[in-house]
């Protein structure tokens, strides 16, 4: 696995490091340090100054310093839990879920989003008004953009959309390429780099206010049933007086902005069978969870 890309500050100092700086296991209760891991999402620099807000709640009712860590891609951050170099974290469901098989962790809130006030969201199809494109079947033959292996909402969910259509990708479609971000799959299609992406419905709504895409030329071809949102993790092996500390400044977040997540409402309490739903699907796809870290 890659070593992690960066790590942020809550002073948003970039740090280049290598997986050689980050040889030792990290024990928070000697450095005073907690470390929260994101997995990438969009621009990093941003996600984590937006999330600042909330890691000076972290801070202050812990007592330690945060520093915020984001991985070069899914496996990374995933690799940082598995090592002990990040203590807590927000993951996407199916990036939780594969976390799970490698390193002791567990989840103890679920994010509400304001803008939905719901515990769950939805994985999109877009692609251009000019094309030919207009629901799954008409994807074949043509260009198409997941996020990540590690993805729910860019790979998990429109993958299993597609077995239960009968359709293969790798077959069927022109090309398969992986973006690396639910950005950069706005921006692909958007650019006419690929003619179809699968993306998470709430960062394309903030993609296309950003401006990432023309997204009057855009158009949404499918659209997924709900799927539990992304969930907050730590370390199983942390001291239960600092869980409790973690999850409380947690449990009182109101209304602020939080990784790619947008303005979260609140956290609501969660367990890890809460996202047994995520490994069912992972079951009907095939999917050997500890062959994909």
């Amino acid at each position: 696995m890659k070593g992690l890309k960066f790590a942020v500050s809550l002073a948003l100092a970039i740090l280049v490091s290598s997986g050689a700086a980050f040889a030792q296991a990290h024990d928070p209760m000697k450095t005073g340090t907690l470390r929260i891991g994101f997995i990438p999402a969009e621009d990093s620099r941003a996600m984590v100054r937006q999330s600042q807000a909330i890691l000076d709640i972290v801070a202050k009712n812990t007592g330690m310093k945060v520093e915020a860590f984001v991985g070069s891609d899914y496996n990374a951050t995933i690799e940082a839990f598995r090592s002990g170099h990040v203590d807590v974290g927000l993951l996407g469901p199916f990036s939780y879920v594969l976390a799970t098989t490698v390193a002791p962790v567990e989840a103890f809130a679920v994010t509400v989003v304001a803008k939905t006030m719901q515990p769950s969201y939805k994985s999109i199809i877009i692609a251009r008004k000019d094309s030919p494109i207009k629901d799954l079947a008409s994807i074949k033959g043509h260009t198409f953009a997941f996020v990540d292996p590690g993805s729910t909402s860019g790979s998990m969910v429109p993958s299993a959309a597609f077995v239960k259509a009968g359709i293969t990708p790798q077959k069927d479609f022109k090309q398969v390429m992986y973006s690396g971000g639910h950005d950069a799959t706005i921006v692909a299609v958007g650019s006419g780099k690929v003619d179809a992406g699968s993306v998470a419905d709430r960062i394309y709504e903030r993609g296309c206010a950003k401006g990432l895409a023309d997204c009057s030329k855009l158009k949404i071809v499918w659209t997924s049933p709900p799927i539990p949102n992304d969930p907050l993790l730590y370390r199983k092996n942390l001291p239960e007086e600092l869980k409790k500390k973690i999850r409380e400044a947690f449990y009182s977040v109101k209304n602020l902005p939080f990784g790619e997540m947008g303005t979260v409402a609140r956290f609501d309490p969660a367990t890890d069978k809460d996202y047994d739903p995520i490994r069912e699907i992972a079951t009907a796809l095939k999917l050997d969870l500890k062959k994909m870290k």
